[in-house]
């Protein structure tokens, strides 16, 4: 029964600090927007560059990958290049989505909020 009690005011502290809790929320929204990941697949021949929103701000192809493929110039060269480019972005939507977590958890300890053990993915 105490428990129960200690969780309400617990839940009370919350919602009184809610304008904070919101406007800190934003605050850290907003710096994400303008924070960057890059990953790259094919030893650097593709580069994908992905923001704090999870959307992809830029893909770069190695001019020298590109020869490479006109050389081969067969359908294999067509699907590599496909297929670097998605490991490429995959990589990239995967750091930071772990960039966006990371930076969740730093707000939320700043606030004094207590996740769950699995973190910000054990809210969704």
């Amino acid at each position: 029964m105490f428990d129960a009690l200690k969780g309400m005011a617990g839940l009370g502290g919350l919602m009184k600090d809610l304008p904070r809790i919101r406007q800190r929320l934003d605050r850290a929204r907003s710096e994400l927007a303008d924070m960057t990941v890059e990953a790259n697949a094919g030893g650097g021949a593709v580069t994908a560059v992905a923001d704090g929103r999870m959307r992809i701000r830029s893909v770069k192809v190695d001019p020298a990958m590109l020869s490479t493929l006109v050389d081969v110039a067969d359908g294999n060269a067509q699907r590599m290049a496909e297929d670097l480019i998605t490991s490429a972005v995959n990589a990239a939507l995967e750091r930071a989505q772990q960039m966006i977590s990371d930076h969740l958890k730093e707000a939320a300890a700043e606030l004094g909020i207590p996740l769950p053990p699995g973190g910000i993915p054990g809210l969704l």
